[in-house]
């Protein structure tokens, strides 16, 4: 990388809520937001909200949101990046919308429904889930008999970033599509911020568009972080490329073996690695979607 401010990947768990997820960085998650639904009014302001949903008995599993908000409206906001491929990725979302749904119900008789507001869960994928990838798949609750849409309350959007096939940001035409191009020269780690914002600078989009870009661009300067901070990212940093590196090997190995692995047995060989570098159980168990118990007896 040439001289100049250094950016963080945004695809890290640590950086990513960073960016998105926190209070001095809301404007970066406002301005995502409208990029990528363009509602009628513009989203001018949030609230984050608790992102743990406790289950309602010991029976049922509760999750963990990575970034959950709601506007002035009421209505939801439900954020998730997936770096790691899963075969259950449609049945996750699924059930995390669900539960957002679920919790704004409320006791009582007079209780009818009516205070249930839309719920927009959108889940960044550095993977693609299906056979023929799209870039954007947009998901609503539609009466196939009828042709239309059922209701507008649940709404789900999946973003497979490995199908952005921009080379430049002039390649790109949905305005969400420009924030994608960045967070993916970023994850490269290639350019500097100043390089980065010097082609925003060159596209032909709206002040306020590059206002919003350059801001997330800003709030990714590593130079900018606290000691404290910096650390975290580091370490947060460390920890990705090793199950990214983990991954790749368990890949290799299996290509190279000329075994046609199946999705257990690839995840076993994932797991291992990640062991063998002295990964949490909890992080190898939420890569694997295998059982801390299994993961254990490796």
């Amino acid at each position: 990388m040439g001289k100049g401010k250094n950016v963080m990947n945004p695809l890290v768990d640590w950086s990513f809520k960073f960016l998105l997820g926190t209070e001095r960085n809301k404007h970066n998650l406002i301005g995502f937001l409208n990029l990528l639904l363009m509602p009628q009014d513009e989203i001018v302001d949030v609230r984050y909200m608790n992102n743990e949903v406790i289950p309602a008995s010991p029976e049922l599993r509760g999750c963990v949101f990575d970034i959950i908000c709601e506007d002035d409206k009421g209505d939801k906001y439900l954020v998730e990046m997936q770096n790691q491929s899963a075969v259950n990725i449609r049945e996750r979302i699924i059930f995390y919308t669900s539960r957002l749904i679920d919790r704004m119900g409320a006791r009582g008789e007079e209780w009818d429904y009516i205070d249930i507001k839309k719920v927009y869960s959108i889940c960044l994928m550095n993977f693609t889930y299906e056979e023929s990838p799209k870039l954007r798949r947009d998901i609503i609750l539609y009466d196939k008999n009828e042709g239309k849409p059922f209701s507008d309350k649940l709404n789900i959007i999946m973003l497979q970033l490995p199908c952005l096939k921009a080379e430049s940001m002039t390649d790109c035409s949905m305005y969400y599509e420009y924030l994608l191009y960045l967070l993916r020269e970023m994850q490269k780690n290639m350019k500097t911020i100043e390089q980065l914002k010097a082609e925003v600078s060159a596209t032909a989009l709206s002040d306020a568009t590059k206002e919003v870009l350059y801001k997330f661009l800003e709030t990714a300067d590593v130079g900018s972080l606290s000691e404290q901070e910096r650390t975290q990212y580091e370490a947060d940093l460390k920890a990705y490329k090793d199950t990214m590196s983990c991954i790749r090997f368990a890949e290799l190995k299996g290509h190279d073996a000329g075994v046609a692995q199946g999705r257990e047995e690839r995840d076993i060989e994932i797991a291992r690695a990640m062991k063998a570098k002295g990964l949490d159980l909890a992080t190898i168990s939420e890569c694997t979607n295998l059982g801390i118990d299994v993961i254990e007896k490796l």
